[in-house]
């Protein structure tokens, strides 16, 4: 080969490979934006990920909530049938009567009426609710028998009462002349004290009170049951004893039922009330009733 060949030859050489080399560049760069959207794709998908991050935040919530829930229902405990402290009585509910016990030394009681004066027909009345309101009472029970309107037989004589009752608002007697009627009992009351009178109409009628009630039977004397009737109803009395004054209301009970009651509650003195559909116990709210309005009331303050 001559000299001038050969340099032509050497010449060709490089440009052959330096097309090569262009080539296989310009295939590998159209290439390589294929490589880059391969790459994007995970990314778009991996994003969503965060968006389960907050999911887990709201979650503890919901177990807080419940939490404050369950105080409120805590506070009704006591129920009707069980002992507990309210108003500085102790409320107690045994299989067929519910007792109100105070302590007599820091008790007063007090009596009132309705009517401010005598009444023989279509006398006022009040729910028991309202007599202990109205004399800054805490508890009470009613009082007398009386002629209800709902009985036939008290046509003309219509809430009126035939006992004896202090009216401690106008410091007075209501029917004051039936004191001395015999077969009743009478209990009075001064602050801190009670006194018991098996036979009403043998005594006076005392004025330096704060209650007084007449009433028949009477049902306890010195700790002796004084009643032997077998009649069953509903009854109520007040007692005391051992420095204890007792508010009683019994279920089909009769009078001999209601003075054991008393008697195995300590009283050594207790006198019947009204009974049946008149019968109301109250201590901050009604125990027993509200029943009929009532001419006359005990209020415990």
């Amino acid at each position: 080969m001559s000299k001038k060949g050969f340099t032509a030859f050497l010449i060709v050489i490089p440009i052959a490979i330096t097309s090569l080399i262009s080539i296989a560049y310009v295939t590998f760069k159209s290439q390589l934006p294929n490589t880059q959207a391969v790459l994007s794709t995970p990314t778009s998908e991996v994003s969503p990920t965060p968006s389960i991050t907050p999911s887990p935040t709201p979650s503890p919530s919901p177990t807080q909530t419940p939490t404050p829930n369950p105080t409120p229902s805590l506070s009704p405990k006591p129920s009707p049938t069980s002992s507990s402290q309210s108003s500085n009585a102790t409320v107690t509910s045994g299989g067929n009567y519910t007792v109100l016990t105070f302590d007599l030394a820091s008790t007063t009681i007090v009596t009132d009426s309705a009517n401010d004066n005598d009444c023989g027909n279509d006398c006022p009345v009040k729910p028991l609710a309202q007599y202990i309101a109205e004399n800054g009472g805490r508890a009470g029970m009613n009082g007398t028998y009386f002629c209800p309107p709902d009985y036939a037989s008290c046509g003309g004589k219509v809430n009126s009462f035939d006992f004896a009752v202090w009216n401690n608002r106008n410091k007075k007697w209501i029917n004051a002349t039936t004191l001395f009627w015999g077969g009743r009992g009478m209990m009075v009351f001064r602050p801190g004290s009670a006194q018991f009178f098996p036979c009403a109409g043998c005594v006076g009628a005392p004025a330096d009170i704060t209650g007084g009630i007449v009433n028949y039977p009477s049902l306890v004397s010195g700790g002796q049951v004084l009643v032997s009737d077998g009649a069953k109803g509903t009854r109520s009395g007040i007692g005391f004893g051992g420095g204890k004054l007792f508010l009683v209301v019994a279920r089909s009970s009769s009078y001999f039922d209601l003075a054991n009651i008393f008697k195995s509650l300590g009283a050594q003195e207790a006198l019947n009330l009204d009974g049946g559909g008149s019968v109301a116990l109250y201590d901050g709210g009604y125990k027993v009733g509200p029943g009929r309005n009532l001419p006359n009331a005990v209020i415990i303050k």
